[in-house]
């Protein structure tokens, strides 16, 4: 709404050189905002001081004239009160409801009636604020994906389309579960005694269709981490009835580890001639990749051009850290050297998979349902992923070192390390002297 560009509503005062935010209310949303301007002071004659408290008034005046115009009451309320926190932030306090306010220390509570004297037919959101006459929004359990996505954007940062897709769904589905049972309440109301109602919810759930504790906790776990983004935000405490709610795992309830494949079975059946020939090609290349690197398969197709480095010393590909897309942890951001089959299926794929590229979930239901139908998986519980525990089962059969194998599979082992030339190149010969023979090399 107007300009992103906050330094043209910063203005000095011409006699006393201090600066403050003057804006016009939008003509889009003057009709339900009774101020003609936004006037408020910044407290500062350095510019660079006044652009950034002038960020936090530009963004409570924006995220307020958003809800005026999406014409919800609930929302509206959640951004007067968001706006009436970030503004008595910016001027140096906490935002406090008008009944504390009141029991406040005799020095504070005069700068507070200073700085409303001062903005008397100024700026009403500023006394509001510094009197704290905004009351407390009541959200419910409907509104905690919607505050948790306004309030989250640097957490949100960095992830790709799929990934934000995937994070939502699951978030989604833990308020759904919640207000399944609990019901659209508001969430000051919800107390330990009603959590722990949920648990057993998901106890009996669990029980009765055969799960895993690992579903419930999940929901748990990002229910606590949305709540925590909103309390800081709004200055609440609705996420300490969920604490310590996760449900204990049992022999019955834990997440079942996926099997690996046998080596004979990967030597004998997966890289037979023509076994692999009824998929596409790209999908094919993804799981000789994975065969020889113990890559997961979303790592193999989402392996950008200069991850992938073909004339090296050492052949190699990177699982690297982007702006774009986040890895896993970070001890997954590795260099795993390329020999064998993987070595030439990357080689057909110098530019990487881009039919598979943040599609990796594509990838896998196709090549499982292919391997399946063509009776490539031993077992129901085989998939495609079991290549990787077969390559960590071989490299540890082998006597690879506990630091080794946790660098090849990107897992934790003190400080994460990229690795070396010379640690390349001992990662190249181990893995050569474990690589399966396969036939169609010697006639490549």
């Amino acid at each position: 709404m107007g300009s992103d560009d906050i330094a043209r509503y910063v203005v000095k005062h011409p006699a006393s050189g201090i600066y403050r935010y003057y804006r016009r209310v939008p003509t889009e949303v003057a009709h339900l905002d009774q101020r003609t301007h936004v006037k408020q002071s910044l407290k500062t004659k350095s510019l660079k001081e006044a652009l950034e408290k002038a960020q936090t008034v530009h963004d409570a005046a924006e995220t307020f004239w958003r809800a005026l115009l999406a014409g919800n009451d609930n929302e509206s309320a959640f951004a007067r009160y968001e706006s009436a926190v970030k503004v008595a932030q910016s001027m140096g306090f906490t935002y406090r409801p008008v009944e504390e306010v009141a029991t406040l220390s005799l020095d504070e509570l005069e700068r507070r009636l200073l700085l409303i004297d001062e903005n008397k037919d100024r700026s009403q959101i500023v006394i509001d604020a510094i009197a704290g006459t905004i009351e407390e929004p009541t959200p419910r359990l409907s509104n905690v994906w919607s505050l948790y996505e306004r309030h989250n954007a640097a957490g949100l940062t960095g992830m790709s389309k799929d990934q934000l897709r995937k994070h939502k769904t699951s978030r989604e589905r833990a308020i759904r579960y919640a207000t399944d049972e609990l019901g659209d309440v508001e969430l000051a109301a919800i107390g330990r005694k009603d959590v722990l109602r949920l648990r057993d919810w998901w106890t009996n759930k669990i029980a009765r269709e055969g799960l895993t504790a690992y579903s419930a906790n999940r929901c748990f776990s990002d229910m606590m981490g949305m709540l925590s983004v909103i309390d800081d935000a709004l200055h609440t405490d609705f996420h300490s009835a969920w604490e310590k709610t996760r449900i204990k795992e049992t022999n019955a309830t834990k997440l079942k580890k996926r099997p690996p494949f046998p080596v004979a079975w990967i030597r004998e059946k997966i890289l037979a001639p023509g076994a692999l020939d009824t998929m596409n090609e790209d999908a094919r290349y993804v799981v000789y990749v994975m065969v020889e690197t113990g890559l997961r398969l979303g790592e193999v197709c989402n392996l950008r051009p200069q991850d992938i480095r073909l004339n090296d010393e050492v052949p190699h590909v990177e699982v690297a850290d982007r702006d774009d897309r986040r890895q896993k942890t970070d001890y997954s951001i590795r260099r795993v050297p390329l020999v064998g089959v993987s070595l030439w299926a990357m080689k057909q794929r110098p530019s990487g998979f881009k039919r598979y590229q943040d599609k990796a979930d594509h990838a896998s239901a196709l090549i499982n349902k292919v391997m399946r139908s063509a009776e490539l998986m031993p077992s129901d519980d085989h998939t495609v992923y079991s290549l990787r525990h077969s390559f960590q089962d071989r490299i540890e059969n082998a006597g690879c070192s506990d630091r080794m194998q946790a660098d090849l599979m990107g897992h934790e082992f003190g400080r994460p390390i990229y690795g070396d030339g010379a640690e390349m190149k001992r990662r190249q010969t181990f893995l050569e002297g474990i690589m399966f023979a396969w036939p169609q090399l010697a006639a490549a």
